[in-house]
């Protein structure tokens, strides 16, 4: 296992060759991983850019810390994800798991037979919540680009969105379409859909494929919707790559 460690920054925090490192990402680094002066470090800022870096001062709720040598990242493969608002421990996999694996932005959703109804605060609350699981998964595995996490969406808003997108795909047991084709002239603009445990209505389905929507199967199997999600994205980005689309490299 890798012994490198990453932490979060902001572009803004950036000064010449130094870092400015304060909040909870400075008792990250020196309560939790307890990191002394003169360790090694890598930074993320989320854009791609990496930076290792050398804790040069410590005081006063900040660290100070001097650019060694800067990376910065190709583009994301340009894949979306729809995940569907389903019990929080599994739902935090869910979007952990696909900011591992990289994807641009995820999307939750309300559906008919989805378990959450919040609203008002409660949105605001689970979203700023969903961005901290993908922030702190991109920082363990070391993935530099930050997904975005929408808005929560209502299933109406998640149809208008479809336009947006030269590829969309359900992942749908009972669907005998196996084949994934994302031709690279179209710009790969995709996005994959995964229904809440009980899957999507039979109106939601409809709706979807009346859009243009495309029902992959993942196998004969009935997955929970995190696995279904990790299966779904990792197919996408596979096929992309195949396809010749930009793909991110990232140097040791």
């Amino acid at each position: 296992m890798s012994k490198e460690r990453y932490f979060a920054i902001s572009s803004e925090s950036v000064r010449k060759d130094r870092v400015r490192m304060i909040g909870p990402e400075f008792h990250h680094l020196v309560r939790v991983s307890r990191v002394k002066v003169g360790e090694i470090v890598k930074l993320l800022d989320g854009r791609g850019g990496i930076y290792e870096a050398m804790v040069e001062r410590i005081r006063d709720g900040e660290a100070t810390l001097l650019i060694r040598s800067f990376f910065k990242s190709e583009e994301t493969v340009p894949i979306d994800m729809a995940l569907p608002l389903i019990k929080a421990p599994r739902l935090d996999l869910a979007f952990e798991k696909c900011a591992e694996i990289g994807v641009r932005k995820v999307i939750p959703y309300m559906s008919e037979r989805g378990v959450w109804r919040g609203g008002g605060q409660d949105v605001a609350h689970k979203r700023e919540r969903l961005t901290r699981k993908v922030v702190a998964a991109c920082k363990q595995s070391g993935q530099p680009h930050f997904p975005e996490v929408d808005q929560i969406r209502d299933f109406a808003s998640l149809l208008e969105m479809l336009s947006t997108y030269s590829r969309a795909y359900l992942a749908d047991r009972e669907s005998e379409e196996t084949a994934i084709d994302v031709p690279y002239n179209e710009g790969g603009q995709v996005l994959g859909i995964v229904g809440p445990e009980g899957g999507l209505s039979a109106r939601e389905r409809e709706s979807l494929v009346a859009q243009g929507v495309v029902p992959l199967s993942l196998g004969p199997f009935r997955l929970r919707s995190e696995t279904a999600a990790i299966c779904l994205l990792y197919r996408l980005r596979t096929d992309l790559q195949s396809a010749s689309l930009p793909y991110p490299r990232t140097r040791d």
